[in-house]
């Protein structure tokens, strides 16, 4: 047996803030999103999500054909009257690209696959981006639908819309009803906060999920919800959450315990000025170029460990204190994303007089590379440390060949900048590195060094460098 949702007629063109007084709200300011209340069998009431794939479905190039049966997204069904032909996704590639972005960036926080390509007869949730309502019979004022269900966590092999003609080429609003229809297969209600992709209400931006417990509502029709709640509020659209009967709900707690948490792809960083090496004044600028797959929320100088600055917004240039002595100083720029995944860069530059020699430097743990003072291979953290990963080294550098990794510093290629029992290797990038046990020809790699170099022997393989940021 299907039940659908009460009845709700939104035109579409009609936006605008939401109505703040006391008189109750006949209307809200999106087109609808429909629920419709499905049977489970006992079959499909699961006690664990069994796919953690969502496929956004273009429709292109021929179009979607839908079929009568349940909404099962392996099968293309759903309850309508007849087969019908769901239209292609109506904007170009560009605009399709941006809507994938969008949808994995919304569902970054959780352990879900965004994917555009088929999964076949393999468990998933599917949203078809396509069309129109009318194409599968429906009212031309809604702009989604999807199955609804108490019963279980959630609804196995949910189909749900996103009729994409309805946005017109609004990106965001594309994204957000996507984001809400599969929502709806995950037993959530709509909300009230209008930054939440669950809500009726406008918003300007992208919409995610709120981690936090929001009151229910924005759906009320007449001082009623779609089923049947009373509404209440200063312009009546709260009104209890369907399936659980409380007030509020956390999306993000229901999605996490459902998926599990994301692994947001860190930040890109590139300290573009200064470069490693270079002699620098006090108050030296810094510029940095930090680029994400979803977006950056802000980038922080350090000098020496210390922070000087963090900017929310590029372009990110920094200048370094005016206060800084003379000697090699360390530069880190740090880059963080919009789900708290970070990376950092780090070059080392000096200020007065650069070093020609061990002794010039500070600290007796200190050698001498290319003018500047880097900790040495008696200190944790200074090259040629066994590392496994770029933050264990003072340098940001962890290279490596089938022999071991191992902490190293950017040195000039033939210059013969290493100390003794390293030598100048490429780095694959066009840079060089001091490796342990390289004879780069210039004298550098001779046995008994300072500190007690790591001696590889010669005739290794390829050297992988592992740097302090994401590699493109």
């Amino acid at each position: 047996m299907v039940h659908a949702d009460v009845a709700r007629t939104v035109d579409p063109t009609q936006g605008g803030s939401i109505d703040e007084d006391t008189t109750p709200a006949p209307l809200v300011s999106r087109p609808v999103s429909e629920r419709v209340m499905v049977e489970l069998a006992p079959a499909d009431i699961l006690p664990a999500v069994n796919t953690n794939v969502i496929f956004l479905n273009s429709c292109r190039p021929n179009g979607c054909v839908v079929r009568v049966g349940s909404a099962n997204s392996i099968n293309d069904t759903w309850p309508i009257s007849s087969t019908r032909t769901l239209t292609p996704f109506h904007l170009g590639e560009t605009q399709w690209q941006q809507v994938m972005s969008c949808m994995r960036d919304v569902f970054g926080p959780f352990g879900v696959q965004i994917t555009d390509v088929d999964p076949g007869t393999a468990n998933h949730f599917e949203i078809m981006i396509a069309g129109s309502p009318t194409d599968l019979g429906m009212s031309s004022g809604t702009g989604g639908v999807s199955p609804f269900n108490c019963q279980a966590e959630f609804i196995s092999n949910s189909l749900v819309f996103d009729f994409s003609k309805v946005w017109g080429s609004d990106i965001e609003e594309i994204c957000s009803t996507a984001a809400q229809e599969i929502a709806h297969s995950f037993r959530l209600d709509h909300v009230t906060d209008p930054s939440d992709p669950l809500t009726y209400f406008p918003f300007n931006g992208r919409r995610r999920f709120v981690d936090a417990q929001v009151q229910c509502g924005s759906d009320c029709v007449g001082g009623q919800g779609p089923f049947g709640q009373t509404c209440s509020g200063t312009n009546q659209q709260n009104h209890s959450c369907t399936c659980t009967g409380s007030q509020t709900q956390n999306s993000v707690q229901v999605i996490r315990n459902l998926f599990g948490a994301g692994t947001p792809t860190p930040p890109s960083v590139k300290i573009l000025n200064p470069k490693t090496g270079d002699n620098v004044a006090p108050g030296f600028p810094v510029s940095a170029d930090v680029t994400d797959d979803q977006m950056v929320t802000k980038a922080e100088l350090r000098v020496d460990g210390q922070l000087v600055l963090s900017l929310a917004t590029p372009p990110y240039a920094f200048n370094a204190p005016a206060t800084l002595g003379n000697g090699t100083h360390t530069v880190e720029v740090t880059g963080y994303d919009t789900y708290g995944a970070t990376a950092k860069a780090t070059v080392q530059v000096i200020i007065g007089d650069p070093c020609t020699k061990p002794a010039d430097c500070p600290l007796d743990t200190d050698t001498c590379i290319g003018g500047r003072c880097v900790p040495g291979p008696g200190v944790q953290g200074g090259l040629g440390t066994s590392c496994t990963a770029p933050d264990q080294c003072a340098s940001g550098l962890c290279a490596g060949d089938a022999s071991g990794q191992y902490c190293v510093e950017v040195c000039a290629l033939g210059e013969g900048q290493c100390p003794d029992g390293f030598g100048c290797a490429e780095d694959g990038a066009g840079g060089g590195i001091c490796f342990p046990g390289y004879d780069d020809g210039t004298g550098g790699c001779s046995s008994g060094g300072s500190g007690g170099a790591i001696g590889m022997g010669l005739g290794f393989a390829a050297i992988l460098v592992l740097r302090r940021r994401k590699r493109s």
